[in-house]
């Protein structure tokens, strides 16, 4: 990964729990997750959803990141 437009700065600032969603959600986005994930197929999944299997995916992962273990948590952020 050359050009790395994040960086580290050491400070005695308080990070939130939020604080490295910019580095995941950047990180996700080098390896064309979404891309990758909607061109599978699930046979028991229709194809007329309106939320595609990568919304699902980043936002667990999103959460995953923030120390939240349960998709219920999602609610907080609707």
């Amino acid at each position: 990964m050359k050009d790395f437009p994040i960086r580290f700065v050491l400070t005695d600032e308080a990070i939130t729990p939020s604080a490295g969603l910019a580095l995941v959600g950047y990180l996700l986005h080098q390896t064309k997750l979404d891309k990758r994930v909607n061109a599978l197929r699930l046979p028991t999944v229709r194809r007329d959803v309106h939320i595609s299997h990568s919304d699902v995916i980043r936002s667990m992962i999103g959460l995953l990141a923030t120390g939240k273990t349960d998709f219920d948590h999602i609610e907080a952020y609707r």
